[in-house]
């Protein structure tokens, strides 16, 4: 790469070096390890910038990024918790990629009778893969009978794609401080899971899993949590969100939501008309037969057994198992219980082994 000197006259070369000795360098303590990256791949030498290629590198920078809390006013309350938000204050936060396909393929082995639903997520991050890579899903109702794994599927899919999430049950919520928290002019209030779990994780695009939305209660006396719910799930809205607790806007527009109930029908119709519903039916016996290993794995994971000793179950015991199952809840059930049998089994042999 040619010195900015070399493109200097012989008698100005002189001049230009004593300046370059005694001016600071600006960039000391800049790491471009980022921007040589960026512009490598837009052919750029990164010692000839000039005003454009540093506005191309602050829109690349911006995709990645997102300011959260503009602003966070510290008059009133303000103790620690309140100070966690300031010091976010018009900074600009992670933002999540979508993740590999790798992830979808694994979810399919895990979860092989939720297609539709792991189709949804996968079409949703293919798109964003084509655009700007950013992870941006659509609000997602998933619909089906209890003890399907929709909300185990939702969780795995946010652990392998490694984004943050939360599980907020919405099962008979009566107001909507649980997602809005309370104006910190009580001394009790604590701010709602949605900006604390941004604030926790300093990702600007986390996963909300609502579960059991359908069972949400119809209080009023705090807000409705639906209604809440319909402002954060709008863009326009969630962009210029007023939090009670930061007394303060927040920009909310990137979180992703993705909810779960057992029917649609009590839901109401401003809801179901602003997300993608998907709707899974009961699981049948040979989904429950290629769930088993999968339940008998992470049931004998929960109490600590190394992996080379989870025993293979036979044949004839997985088929009575799953006659017996109605859902993935019985059919985890009936792994603890055959796992326990096992090392009762395996105790009293060794009683027997010590008292010979």
């Amino acid at each position: 790469m040619m010195d900015h000197k070399d493109r200097l006259p012989p008698s100005d070369k002189k001049n230009a070096s004593q300046e370059h000795v005694d001016t600071p360098d600006p960039f000391a303590d800049f790491d471009l390890s980022e921007s040589v990256g960026y512009f490598a791949l837009s052919g750029l030498d990164v010692g000839e910038c000039t005003e454009q290629d540093e506005a191309l590198l602050q829109s690349l920078f911006a995709t990645r990024t997102r300011v959260v809390f503009h602003k966070v006013p510290t008059t009133g309350r303000n103790d620690a918790v309140v100070q966690e938000f300031v010091r976010l204050e018009k900074t600009a936060l992670d933002l999540r990629h979508v993740p590999e396909v790798s992830v979808f393929i694994q979810l399919r082995a895990e979860f092989p009778w939720l297609e539709e639903t792991i189709s949804v997520l996968d079409h949703a991050c293919m798109l964003a893969r084509r655009g700007n890579g950013i992870l941006r899903l659509p609000p997602l109702l998933l619909v089906g009978p209890t003890g399907i794994g929709k909300t185990s599927l939702l969780r795995r899919f946010c652990e392998l794609a490694e984004v943050p999430y939360v599980v907020i049950s919405a099962g008979g919520a009566s107001d909507s401080m649980v997602l809005k928290g309370a104006s910190r002019v009580w001394s009790t209030a604590q701010p709602g899971a949605v900006i604390r779990l941004i604030q926790q994780t300093e990702v600007a695009n986390p996963i909300i899993i609502i579960d059991e939305v359908d069972k949400c209660g119809s209080g009023n006396q705090n807000g409705n949590l639906i209604d809440t719910l319909l402002q954060l799930i709008e863009p326009s809205s969630a962009a210029m969100w007023h939090d009670e607790f930061l007394l303060g806007r927040a920009d909310l527009s990137a979180v992703n939501y993705l909810m779960t109930a057992n029917r649609s029908d009590q839901l109401s119709g401003p809801l179901l008309s602003r997300v993608r519903t998907v709707r899974q039916g009961f699981m049948c016996s040979k989904d429950l037969l290629r769930a088993l290993p999968q339940a008998v794995a992470q049931v004998a994971q929960s109490y600590g057994w190394p992996a080379e000793q989870i025993p293979v179950m036979d044949p004839l015991t997985a088929q009575r198992i799953v006659r017996a199952s109605k859902d993935l809840r019985k059919l985890y059930r009936a792994a603890e219980v055959w796992l326990r049998i096992i090392a009762e089994n395996e105790d009293r042999q060794d009683a027997e082994l010590v008292l010979h």
